[in-house]
């Protein structure tokens, strides 16, 4: 799997380790909020990790469900520096000073040293975002306990190259193959899978669809997609109807046709949508049963499936 985070932090207040990639069965260990925990790989539904106290140690290890954690910088390689320091554009003694860090800045080592010098990714108080990068002397700095608190990671999400299938045609042609290869497997009507992957990821372009491979926006709960799992932003909404942001894990996948596949198993297989299926050989209803089964929110979107559908001619897929 190339998606997986190097590192993350326990996000609830508490949470369990597990002794395997399934089932219920914990190792009787639950980490507290804004632990660190060293990734060491991923399974099918949960990631293996090993947790890392403040003074870099190794302690428990297992498995952890991925909506209880988010990625985070590394636990270990935290720098201080009790007086202000210049920042270095390199490591060379010639190299310019960018700015002065202020007594007790936080850092992270990210490299060195070199000829005496160390590469650091300079962190708000809060660590809650990067405000510089730069070479800083190793004598004027020493080592730190990691944060308590959440550290964001600083690095920017992975960026899969743009393609032609973000344009409409090749996009169609794309879809339209996968949507039939999962068909024959599931039962589920090309027809509506590739309307719903124009509709939900804006023709391959949205940053879910480019950067994972998802276009049914498959959140990785209950299981990983075949190449891991990312965190993406989301709106999500409290009690009173107010709207806020979180950081969500997404299952990420190799292919457009793995993403279908995924996408059609779950209509296939669960319990709401066994209506839906009942009328596969009708895709116009197939849509509306999918929204009184509870895919959708919006009450509109069965009307908009069956547009594309219209428009593109999709149901020849279906023949």
């Amino acid at each position: 799997m190339a998606q997986l985070p190097g590192w993350v932090q326990v996000a609830p207040a508490t949470a369990p380790l597990f002794v395997a990639d399934g089932g219920s069965r914990g190792t009787g260990a639950r980490l507290q909020r804004h632990t660190f925990l060293r990734v060491q790989g991923g399974g099918t539904t949960r990631l293996l990790v090993e947790s890392i106290d403040e003074n870099g140690q190794a302690g428990h290890r297992g498995w952890i469900d991925p909506d209880d954690v988010m990625p985070s910088a590394p636990g270990e390689g935290w720098r201080v520096a009790g007086n202000a320091i210049p920042l270095f554009q390199a490591p060379g003694a010639d190299a310019a000073a960018t700015r002065t860090l202020e007594p007790f800045t936080p850092l992270l080592q990210v490299d060195g040293p070199v000829q005496g010098r160390i590469q650091v990714r300079v962190y708000r108080s809060d660590f809650l975002s990067v405000v510089d990068n730069g070479w800083v002397a190793l004598e004027a700095t020493g080592p730190a306990l990691a944060p308590a608190t959440r550290v964001v990671s600083g690095l920017p999400a992975p960026q899969r190259a743009a393609s032609a299938s973000n344009h409409q045609e090749s996009f169609l042609d794309m879809a339209a193959q996968a949507a039939m290869a999962s068909s024959e497997r599931t039962g589920v009507p090309a027809s509506v899978t590739v309307a719903q992957a124009i509709l939900e990821s804006d023709w391959g372009r949205s940053s879910l669809s480019r950067n994972a491979g998802n276009y049914f926006g498959m959140k990785a709960i209950g299981g990983l997609g075949n190449d891991g799992v990312v965190w993406m932003p989301t709106n999500e909404y409290d009690a009173t109807g107010e709207r806020y942001e979180m950081l969500s894990p997404f299952r990420a996948y190799n292919s457009l046709t793995d993403s279908m596949l995924d996408h059609d198993l779950l209509l296939r297989d669960a319990a709401r949508y066994a209506p839906a299926m009942q009328v596969a050989n009708d895709p116009r209803q197939f849509a509306h049963m999918l929204v009184q089964g509870g895919y959708a929110t919006d009450p509109t979107y069965a009307d908009k499936l069956i547009a594309l559908m219209d428009r593109y001619d999709l149901y020849r897929l279906d023949a």
